[in-house]
């Protein structure tokens, strides 16, 4: 419901950074500690337990299909450029932040999660439509 409430509006870079801002700062609250409870479980149970494992993988599937139509949504408004693969781009955001909540947890330090997902978002913005005015090419002649 969090991550809902997080990215069901997500449009814009600033709403990446926003949804990034509060997974950091709500895990940083436990000091990187317990990790993603959801992650938590898919270590326990994925390979001993077939029905938890699908259930565990529709959660993930819905979390990332919430980061990707607000990837869609960016891509739809001109934010994103045309080639942009949300789907693929969701998928990396996911591992960055599944991968930071394991290295917060072992470090019991918000960081790695800060930076692993700032590098994703910095990926995404590779696909931003530039800004009128910012082409490369400014020489005049």
């Amino acid at each position: 419901d969090r991550q809902q409430q997080l990215l069901r509006r997500l449009n814009s870079f600033r709403g990446l950074e926003r949804w990034r801002d509060a997974v950091v700062e709500r895990n940083a609250l436990r000091n990187g500690a317990y990790g993603c409870p959801l992650g938590s479980l898919a270590g326990e149970l994925a390979d001993q337990d077939e029905v938890a494992r699908k259930a565990i993988a529709r959660h993930f599937a819905t979390w990332e299909e919430l980061l990707e139509a607000g990837l869609v949504r960016m891509k739809d408004s001109g934010v994103l450029r045309a080639d942009a693969d949300a789907k693929e781009l969701a998928t990396g955001l996911m591992a960055a932040l599944q991968g930071g909540y394991l290295l917060a947890q072992t470090a019991q330090d918000v960081t790695p999660m800060r930076i692993a997902l700032d590098m994703a978002i910095a990926h995404v913005r590779a696909y931003a439509v530039p800004a009128e005015g910012d082409d490369a090419d400014t020489s005049e002649g």
